[in-house]
């Protein structure tokens, strides 16, 4: 996820001269590593962000486990905010 169109999303929101509002479906894949990167780039800690993060799954575990009661062939820890990911972003930043 993170490329020249990651730069892209980061620079407008950076430079945007008003609001912005970025989503995605879960908030955990692209919302939650853009955050991580905004963050990041403010100067935050890596366990302010992890820990920004890691809100996300104490929000959506309800959401995510019935979403996986009634669709069987999703793999629930695929779709729940897992720690290790968002360091290895990171990492990676």
């Amino acid at each position: 996820m993170i490329d020249d169109q990651m730069d892209k999303i980061i620079n407008i929101i950076m430079n945007a001269k008003s609001n912005v509002m970025y989503f995605c479906n879960a908030g955990k894949d692209r919302t939650g590593v853009v955050s991580a990167i905004i963050l990041k780039k403010l100067g935050y800690s890596n366990q302010v962000i992890i820990d920004d993060y890691m809100e996300t799954k104490d929000n959506l575990i309800g959401v995510l486990t019935e979403y996986a009661k009634e669709h069987p062939e999703v793999d629930i820890n695929i779709i729940t905010p897992n720690e290790k990911n968002i360091r290895r972003v990171l990492e990676n930043l």
